[in-house]
């Protein structure tokens, strides 16, 4: 086994359970912790702990592990990273540990957020060191790795997700591990016992959005997707407090109706699949999903609606607000419902 192991990537929970899977039970483990170190001087002295923690073998304990975590200051490339001094010193520490292999009863770890694969301490480590890296990719690859960390996280509380509730927990969760295990565990919770089955009610009532997830505007064109003007309605109100409101949001659901008009030409002429390439296949899925709830006439009316907003909203900003609010309730209307559709 590699006896170093440098762990990278943006999501601390990730990043941190891959680090204590490889320590293990070590019966020791120092911890320099360089969270809070911003500056050079900070940073030379993490460095000079960790080294000399590395070189000092254990002497009561059977075994011994150094982690060093929270390195922010790697070589990021461009303007970001380490001053040159710093960076200086942790390439002549790379090397010190290429030409000082650890005994079999010590291991180290490195735990960063960001690290150019390209830089000189990077090549430098990965002759000595296993370097793993998680990747947060394309966004349609982070919501395919989310899900399939919700569904493992599931399994082994017994419990599956129904079609589409992963997709729907995803979209509300994000992609932070931590806040998927936290949010299926309260899934497990809520759900009723004996039951193994998570639905899209289940997520829809208890759900939180996780780490970084602010709202988005596709929470509301969701909604119009699904036609629930109640739920259109609640995620539109955080956004009509910001500034530009009636363009932003016009824009945005024109967009959404123009595409879902595209998608129910295409299905109804049975040319979907060539409509949805390009689309990630999360967003395929989800939009092909809406078109159940909409005629083709209705898709082109509620889009020619918008584009008429959007017109008048980029001339003048008078009354457009609640101008936008009763158009989208206008649009989820079902044919029986009230008003003209």
């Amino acid at each position: 086994m590699n006896r170093i192991r440098l762990i990278v990537g943006e999501d601390d929970f990730l990043v941190s359970e891959a680090a204590k899977r490889f320590i293990g039970e070590t019966a020791s483990v120092e911890v320099v912790d360089s969270i809070s170190s911003t500056n050079a001087d900070l940073q030379m002295r993490d460095l000079a702990a960790v080294a000399e923690s590395v070189a000092t073998p254990p002497f009561l304990d059977p075994s011994k592990a150094t982690w060093w975590k929270n390195v922010g200051f790697l070589p990021q490339g461009g303007n970001k990273g380490p001053s040159e001094d710093v960076k200086k010193a942790l390439e002549a520490f790379a090397a010190k540990l290429a030409s000082s292999p650890l005994p079999d009863n010590q291991l180290f770890v490195i735990t960063a957020p960001r690290l150019l694969a390209t830089s000189v301490f990077a090549k430098k480590m990965k002759t000595v060191a296993e370097v793993v890296v998680f990747s947060e990719g394309k966004p349609w690859e982070k919501n395919a790795a989310a899900a399939a960390r919700a569904v493992d996280a599931a399994a082994e509380l017994g419990l599956r997700f129904e079609g589409g509730a992963v997709d729907a927990f995803v979209a509300r969760v994000g992609s932070d591990a931590r806040s998927i295990f936290s949010e299926v565990a309260k899934l497990r919770d809520y759900i009723e016992p004996g039951a193994k089955t998570i639905t899209n009610a289940d997520v829809a009532a208890v759900s939180s959005p996780g780490v970084g997830c602010e709202p988005e505007i596709w929470t509301v064109t969701d909604a119009l997707g699904e036609r629930s003007a109640a739920r259109a309605l609640s995620a539109l109100a955080p956004f009509e407090r910001e500034s530009g409101f009636a363009v932003l949001a016009t824009t945005v659901i024109e967009k959404f109706f123009r595409t879902l008009a595209v998608m129910k030409d295409a299905q109804e002429h049975g040319a979907l699949e060539d409509a949805t390439k390009g689309m990630s296949p999360f967003a395929a899925r989800k939009n092909t999903g809406f078109l159940r709830n909409w005629t083709l006439t209705e898709l082109r009316r509620a889009r020619a609606d918008f584009v008429a907003l959007r017109e008048r909203a980029v001339t003048s900003t008078d009354g457009m607000d609640s101008l936008v609010v009763a158009a989208v309730a206008r649009a989820c209307r079902r044919p029986g419902e009230g008003g003209r559709r």
